[in-house]
C-alpha cells in the first residue's frame, strides 16, 4: 500500500510540473521510479510514457479553455514527432543509446540558454515565412521525436524551444500545444512498449492516476503563468535532463 500511495505522489508531482510547463513529466518520473523505488530503467521509461498521454489530456484541456493550443501548428508537428517516437521506441535495443543522450544534451543545453535570451516575436514576424518555418520545424520535430525515442525523453523539452525559437509561437501558446503533442507521441512510443511486452501493469496504474490529478491543476496553473517565471524553470529543467543524459552516457561508456 505504501508504494502505491508513492507512485500517486509520483504522478500528482509530475502532473503539476509537466502541466504546468507543458512537458509531460517524464523528467520527474523516470529518475524517481528509478532512483527512489528501485525500478529499472527499462521499465521506468514506458510507464513514463503511459503517464505523459493521461496528463497530456488532462493539462491540455486546461489550455485549450483558455485559447493557447495552436491547431495549425499542432497538427504537422504532431504527425512528425510521432513518426520519430515510432522509429526510436523501436530502435531502442539496437542503437547506441550513450551517443545519443550526448549528442541530445548538448542541443538541450544550447536550446536552454536561448530559451532563455530569446524575445517573444511579434504577430507579423511570425507570419514571415511561415511555410518554410513550419516544414524546418516538422523536420525537427522528426529527428528530435526520434531521438527522444531512444534516449526515453518526452518530446516537450524538444517542441517548447522549437515553436518558440524557431516557429515563433508566443510562450504561453508554445507550452499548451506542445502539451497537447506529447500525448500523441506518447501514445505512439507506449504502443510499441506495450506490444513488446515491457509496460509494468502494476507500477503503471497508479502513476498513471496521479498525472490526471496532478495534470488538470498544474494545467491550470500553467496556463495563467508569467513567461518570465516560466522561462527560468524550463532553463533550469533543460539543463538538469541534458546533466543527467551526460551522466547516463558516461556510465554506459564505462
Amino acid at each position: 500500500m505504501t508504494e502505491v500511495l508513492a507512485y500517486i505522489g509520483c504522478g500528482v508531482l509530475a502532473g503539476l510540473f509537466g502541466g504546468y510547463l507543458g512537458l509531460g513529466g517524464g523528467v520527474v518520473i523516470v529518475p524517481f521510479l528509478t532512483l527512489a523505488m528501485g525500478v529499472d530503467i527499462k521499465q521506468a521509461v514506458p510507464v513514463s510514457m503511459a503517464a505523459i498521454v493521461v496528463n497530456s489530456l488532462s493539462a491540455s484541456s486546461e489550455y485549450m479553455k483558455k485559447g493557447l493550443v495552436d491547431i495549425e501548428i499542432m497538427v504537422p508537428l504532431a504527425i512528425a514527432m510521432v513518426l520519430g517516437m515510432i522509429v526510436g521506441s523501436s530502435a531502442l535495443y539496437f542503437v547506441p543509446q550513450q551517443y545519443v543522450r550526448l549528442l541530445l544534451a548538448v542541443i538541450l543545453v544550447y536550446s536552454a540558454v536561448s530559451l532563455l535570451r530569446g524575445q517573444e516575436k511579434p504577430a507579423h514576424h511570425r507570419e514571415q515565412n511561415k511555410r518554410t518555418r513550419l516544414i524546418i520545424g516538422c523536420l525537427l520535430a522528426t529527428i528530435g521525436g526520434l531521438m527522444g525515442g531512444l534516449a526515453g525523453v518526452g518530446g516537450g523539452i524538444i517542441l517548447i524551444p522549437l515553436m518558440f525559437l524557431l516557429i515563433g509561437l508566443p510562450l504561453s501558446t508554445a507550452r499548451g500545444t506542445s502539451s497537447f503533442i506529447v500525448g500523441f507521441s506518447g501514445a505512439a512510443s507506449l504502443g510499441v512498449y506495450f506490444l513488446s511486452g515491457l509496460v509494468n501493469l502494476t507500477v503503471a496504474p497508479p502513476v498513471m492516476l496521479g498525472s490526471v490529478i496532478g495534470g488538470k491543476f498544474g494545467g491550470k496553473l500553467g496556463a495563467l503563468a508569467k513567461p518570465k517565471i516560466v522561462k527560468i524553470l524550463l532553463f533550469i529543467v533543460l539543463l538538469w535532463v541534458s546533466y543527467k543524459l551526460v551522466t547516463t552516457a558516461i556510465r554506459e561508456m564505462q
